[in-house]
This record gives structure tokens, sequence and C-alpha cells, in this order.
């Protein structure tokens, strides 16, 4: 039997039911977070309407429960985390109408299926998703990750306004990728803030709004919600650049939402909620190293290239580079230095007969030259019978050529 916080799932008896317990388990790197919409005793058309676009910007991870709840979140929430632990959602959307608050909307998120944020508001303006605007242009495909823009200094400054940030990435950023194609953002969720006036500056209310207690400071903060399709113009690359690249398309839903009700965690459950394991971190240190932002905010990285296996690399083989045996060396340099010396012998003795240097001898002469050494080699008992290697005749010998008498 496994156990997620509070709640603990019956043991899986069949290969099926195990596959599907898996899935639920805590893992090191999350799936996408998944919404539960459900619906209070009551609700009005607007809530309905907005509960369907809000889950056709969510898809493929939301979950719509048909049944009306009898249960208000801010008085209790266990029959709440209940069925976020059944349907393994731990974000959800929860809509209602009544007198004392109409139009109502609560949006919250759940760590280890118990409620961790929650925020309550009221639709007070809304316009339904048309998608009649995108069609045919490429542009708001379903399931896309959206890309999340803030207008607004609030965002950066102030705590309760970071934090709401904060709540709506989580909510509406979908599935978290490290590295995202530019040419795939084709929706753009854009957030900003306003007073309930519209003339005043805005202020926060209080965060800590739990049960029934009163709110302590109401506030007047409106958030205008809108939603846009991205296109591409025909003279951008695949690549937005710059703003002249792009154009937005208003297909809705635009929501104005009045901030009624609050309750954040508190600093320990958030930073609990906010840990990483370590191989989250060793995945994110491993991806930061080397990078830094110089003094301009440009942001900078240094790479390290290891050692190429250049020999070890699929190139062309070409004959003259393949390696020839010692032996086949060898003789290829004998022949080459036999060729340079009988060519260089040739070269003077040419020299040396156009000089007139070199004796010329008639068939006679050599003859006798020959008979003499013979008969030389005969009474110094150094002759070994005839030479195995017959001249033609007339031609002289090496040895004649180059012997005593000639002068080259």
């Amino acid at each position: 039997m496994s156990t997620v916080g509070r709640f603990s799932r019956r043991t899986p008896k069949t290969v099926k039911s195990r596959r599907a317990v898996k899935k639920m388990e805590a893992k090191v790197f999350e799936d996408a977070k998944k919404a539960l919409f459900l619906t209070g005793l009551n609700s009005s058309d607007t809530i309905n309407d907005a509960m369907v676009d809000l889950r056709a910007l969510m898809q493929p991870h939301c979950k719509k429960l048909a049944k009306r709840n009898d249960f208000n979140p801010w008085t209790g929430t266990e029959h709440l985390e209940f069925l976020g632990f059944k349907n393994d959602c731990s974000l959800f959307v929860f809509g209602s109408h009544n007198k004392k608050r109409p139009n109502n909307l609560v949006l919250g998120r759940q760590f280890d299926f118990n409620v961790l944020d929650m925020i309550e508001f009221g639709v007070i303006g809304a316009d339904r998703i048309n998608l009649s605007e995108a069609a045919g242009r490429n542009c708001a495909s379903a399931g896309s990750r959206p890309a999340m823009i803030f207008e607004g200094s609030e965002f950066e400054a102030e705590p309760f306004f970071q934090r709401l940030k904060n709540f709506f990435l989580d909510f509406f950023g979908g599935s978290l990728e490290n590295e995202v194609n530019l040419a795939g953002v084709d929706r753009a969720i854009v957030i900003s803030l306003r007073s309930t006036n519209g003339a005043d500056a805005v202020h926060a209310p209080s965060s800590d709004c739990r049960g029934t207690m009163p709110i302590k400071e109401k506030g007047n903060v409106v958030v205008c919600f809108r939603h846009y399709g991205v296109e591409q113009t025909k003279a951008a690359t695949s690549v937005m650049t710059s703003a002249s690249n792009i154009k937005l398309v208003d297909i809705g839903p635009n929501f104005d939402l009045e901030v009624r009700r609050v309750a954040w965690a508190d600093g320990p459950a958030f930073k609990r909620a906010s840990r990483l394991p370590k191989q989250v971190l060793a995945t994110l240190k491993h991806m930061h190293d080397n990078v830094d932002t110089d003094g301009l905010g440009n942001l900078r990285g240094q790479l390290h290239v290891g050692t190429q296996q250049i020999d070890s690399m699929a190139l062309r083989k070409f004959k003259a580079h393949k390696e020839q045996k010692r032996s086949k060396l060898n003789s290829a340099a004998a022949n080459i230095s036999a060729n340079a010396a009988a060519a260089a012998t040739l070269e003077k003795r040419r020299a040396a007969k156009e000089t007139g240097e070199l004796a010329t001898y008639d068939g006679a002469t050599l003859k006798a030259r020959k008979a003499a050494a013979e008969a030389v080699a005969a009474e110094s008992g150094a002759s070994k019978g005839p030479a195995r290697k017959r001249h033609r005749k007339g031609a002289p010998d090496a040895a004649e050529m180059l012997g005593a008498d000639v002068d080259i």
C-alpha cells in the first residue's frame, strides 16, 4: 500500500493497476501538472463559459468533474484534497455563484495533496474564445506552451505580486522543458494589473485569509488576463528576432478578474514545496556551468571542447595515403639511387665525349685489350673461367669503358 501525504492507495492486484499506480507515484522529474475543474451547487452562465474557455487553454492537462459539489474551499479543504489525490491533479478550479459573491472563481494549487495557495476572483468582464480569428493562420495550436508576459513593475517590486506571478506561471505555464523552439511558440498570455476604478494606484489585499475569517485588507486589484495567438510574418525567418517579425492575433479568452480573497502558504510550507531534488539540482548546475553576465546584462558562456579523436574519424581513403611495407620502400629507394647513379655516369660520359677526352676504339683494339686482360688473370690464378654474361659483338664492357687507360 502506497501512501501520499495523509492518503493511501490500495495495493494493486493486476498488471494494469500496477502501471496506473506507478504513474501516480512521486518522480524526480515530475510530469506536467493537471488541473481539476469543479463546480459548486450553484453556478452562472458566466462561470460555466469561463471554465470551458480555461479548460480549452489547459488542454490536455486538465480534467472536469460533472457532478456538483456541496462544499466551499474556504471553509474546508478535506474533500477538495481527496478529489485531487484520487484524480492525480495538483491544480484546481472551483466555480460558484451566489448573491454575496457573484461569478466566483477560485484557483488553487496543492503540494503533497495539501492545499498550498488559493486565490478567489470575481469575473467582472469576459470575452469568449474565438478561434475563427486564427483560421488559416499558423498560430494558436492546441497543447502548445504559451509565452507568459507580465506587464507592470509591481510583479518585480512587491512580494504579493511576485507570488501572484509565480502562481500564474505554475498554473498556465504548461509542461516544463529545458529548451523551447521559438518557431513553435504560437500563443502568448499577457497579464497586467489595474485598480477597481481604473484611476487609483494598485493596493494588494491581505494574503492570510483562512476559513471564515474576515479579510483584513480588501485591496483594489483587478487582474487583466489576455490571450493572443502569435503569428510570424512572411518576411520573418524561423527565429523571431524582433517584434517586427511577429503579429498578435486576439483569439481570447479575455478576463477581468477582481481579487477578492487570498490565502498564500506560509514561509516554511512554501520553502518545502519549492525544494528541488538533488538530481534536478545537478542537472541545473550542469546547464548553467561557465555561464555569466557581463556589465551590460549580456549572457556570456564559455565552452570547453575535449580532445577530438581525429585518427578514428571516418575519412575518404586515398591510395597515396596507405602505409607501404618497409621492404617495398627500401627497394624503391635502391632503384631510385641506382637510376640516379646511372644517369650521372651517362651524363659524365656525354660531357667527356663532347670535349674529346673519351677515347674511341675499334673492334680489333677491343679484342686485343680483352685478350691481354684474360692473360693477366690466368697468370695470377684469379681467373674463374669465361664470363657468364655475354656482350653483344662490338659492345665494350663497362670495365673496359672505365679502364685505367681512359681518362674521364
